[in-house]
Formats: structure tokens, sequence, C-alpha cells
């Protein structure tokens, strides 16, 4: 088993000492948050006219119709899969997949209380999208932009003879300067997962935002939880060293399971007493008495 190094063991009043030092760091960085998400609603935006067509349950359909009547629509670029010759598979991204799995399984009802819709928008056919949204039993819209320019306009289909190739926000060249290449390696056309955000005013929609890599763990889910925990997210990258236990995946990592291959959470009643325990003493083991 891997030796991994753990916290240094303090007094309750050490930790304390350290945990209100870090207290004020996190309070900074809250405010610094605030401010930012305060800058990025003055964000300025852009009108979207290219007539983009996509593919879902109920056939053919605009940009436009994607917001269900609501405001504001939310899209994640879901990474598809495909063969050297083009070939679509049978199965989107499994790292993607993980981020949907979250999102489907509990924000929907919220956004849609504030007038935003979410959908996920992949290059695959609908015909090959269907089945696995169907195998992940998802409730989140899907659709697919097979045949248009979308995946391309907002950078996240990089093909070279279609668009200038361009990933969060930088060339070819500015990602060699900025070590962060690895992102364009691979044989095109191919995938790359981001977040866009849309604004409707009557019959218009407008693009006011869109991040890409790392830049869609701002939406939270599993990865903000790790954050705060002693190991982190148990990945080679992070500081300090030797937290690292093995388990950590980095997106892309052969290792990531879809979420049906995973563990079987059906039985979600929770721990259960050790054989031979004696029985605990609350309050509601009391009542059951």
């Amino acid at each position: 088993m891997t030796r991994i190094e753990l916290p240094r063991v303090v007094s309750r009043a050490e930790w304390l000492e350290a945990r209100k030092a870090l207290l004020a760091r996190e309070k900074e960085l809250t405010r610094a948050r605030d401010r930012l998400n305060a800058d990025r609603r003055r964000m300025p935006m852009v009108e979207v006219t290219e007539p983009y067509e996509f593919s879902g349950a109920h056939g053919k359909l605009r940009l436009l119709d994607l917001f269900e009547g609501r405001q504001q629509l939310i899209v994640y670029h879901f990474m598809w899969l495909f063969e050297d010759d083009g070939t679509p598979k049978d199965r989107g991204c499994p790292s993607c997949s993980g981020f949907a799995d979250q999102i489907s399984r509990g924000h929907l009802r919220h956004w849609h209380n504030v007038g935003t819709t979410f959908a996920l928008i992949s290059r695959g056919p609908w015909e090959k999208i269907a089945p696995f949204k169907a195998r992940m039993g998802w409730h989140v819209p899907w659709y697919s932009s097979a045949g248009s320019r979308f995946n391309h306009d907002y950078h996240v289909t990089l093909d070279e003879s279609v668009a200038p190739v361009e990933y969060n926000y930088r060339t070819p060249v500015e990602h060699e300067q900025a070590g962060s290449a690895y992102y364009l390696g691979g044989k095109q056309p191919f995938d790359l997962h981001g977040l866009s955000c849309f604004l409707r005013d009557g019959e218009r929609v407008y693009h006011t935002y869109s991040t890409y890599g790392r830049g869609t763990e701002s939406t939270g889910g599993s990865y903000y939880f790790l954050d705060l925990t002693a190991l982190g997210r148990q990945e080679e990258w992070e500081e300090p060293k030797g937290r690292s236990t093995g388990l950590g995946a980095k997106a892309g990592d052969e290792r990531i399971r879809y979420p049906d291959e995973q563990e079987d959470l059906s039985d979600s009643s929770g721990a259960r007493p050790a054989a031979g325990a004696p029985e605990a003493d609350d309050c509601c083991s009391r009542m059951r008495r």
C-alpha cells in the first residue's frame, strides 16, 4: 500500500490558531471571488447571429429553442469520442460523464427556478447520443451540434481546416509558451470540453461567457468538496507532495470509469454497526426500543 504523508498532529489550541489564520485567507478569497463574479456580470455580450441547427429528442432545433422559454442558457460542451477515421463511437468522454452525472442528479430544479436552462451539446450524432444518455440515466437535455459550426465557433472542436485553432483563449504558440501545449495534442479534428453561457432578449440570443480547461471546475461539484479535505484530490500535481494515495485521477486518465461502471449507490441507507458492537445510545435508537 502506498505510504502517504499525513498532516502534522498538534494540540487543539495549535490547530485552532492555524484554522483561524486560514479562515482569514479563505474570507479574503471569498471576497476576491465576489469581486471577480461582479466583474464577470459586468462583461459585455455579443449577439449570436449564426443560424446553428441542433438535433434532439424532438427533432431539429435552433439555439433559441434550447432556452426552453427561460432567459438564460448554460451549455456544457460535452466531448464525444471518435475513431481515428472520424467515425463517432457509441459513447462520450468519461471525464465529461463524471461532470454531467453530478449536474443531472441535482442542480436542474434550482436553475429552472431562476429562469436558467442547462444543456449538454456534443458534436456526436443524435442517434449515438440518445442511447448513451439512456444508459447513463440522465434527465438533463442533450443535443447534437453535428453538421453545424457551433463546436468550432466556440473552440471546443479543434480543426484548423475549419477554423483557426484556439483553446482557452490561447493560440498554439501561446500554449507552447505557457507550457499547456498538451491540450492540442492529437489528430484533428478532436474535441475538448468547455462551458458557455447565453442570454436571451426576446428572440435575440447573446453570448455572455465561456470558460475552458480547469475553468469549468469553478462550477463546484466533487472537486471543490475534495479541496476542503486533508488529502485533496489525491493527484500528483497537488501540494504538499506525498499526499497522493494513487486513487485520484485527473481528467483524461484512462482509469476514469463511466458512472454506471462505478460503485452501486442504489442502497443509500448508510453505515451499519460492526458485528458485536454495542447498540448506539442516541435519541433515534431510544425511540425504536
